[in-house]
């Protein structure tokens, strides 16, 4: 797993450093780490609400500008104006994802299945000392006006 966070947390700091939509700058070397599954799945960006243990957050998730590097986005902490950055990697339902809060550090892991319109499992503390439960549901996409 240690060479895995190393790679997410590259790719975290390159995406950071793209930041604010995260925009393809061609100099990332990342070994392919989405399948055909994951691409189905995350074809188009998602919008996830839902609870983090006590707290209600919202999730956006979208396949990375090569698709073979995995998927990325952000949450919020509903009242909270940080936007907190995730990278991770999709096998068919199974989605396991990086969180950083400062674009350089890993800062707490995602562990869990997207079915349906169902995203659960466990988040924890890179550490293992903290975990809670997650449970997010896809929000339909709105028509563009």
């Amino acid at each position: 797993m240690m060479a895995g966070k190393f790679v997410v947390v590259l790719t975290l700091l390159t995406a950071f450093a793209a930041a604010p939509v995260f925009a393809d700058n061609g100099s990332a070397a990342v070994a392919p780490a989405a399948t055909a599954g994951a691409q189905d799945l995350f074809a188009r960006p998602l919008t996830l609400r839902g609870t983090l243990g006590d707290a209600q957050i919202e999730m956006h998730l979208q396949l990375k500008p090569d698709p073979t590097e995995g998927i990325q986005g952000t949450y919020v902490i509903v009242g909270q104006s940080a936007k907190i950055l995730l990278a991770g990697e999709s096998d068919n339902a199974d989605v396991i994802m990086e969180e950083s809060i400062n674009g350089k550090d890993v800062s707490g892991e995602w562990a869990g299945k997207l079915v349906g319109d169902t995203f659960s499992g466990t988040w924890s503390t890179t550490d293992d000392a903290v975990t809670k439960p997650f449970a997010l549901t896809v929000q339909a996409a709105r028509s563009a006006q």
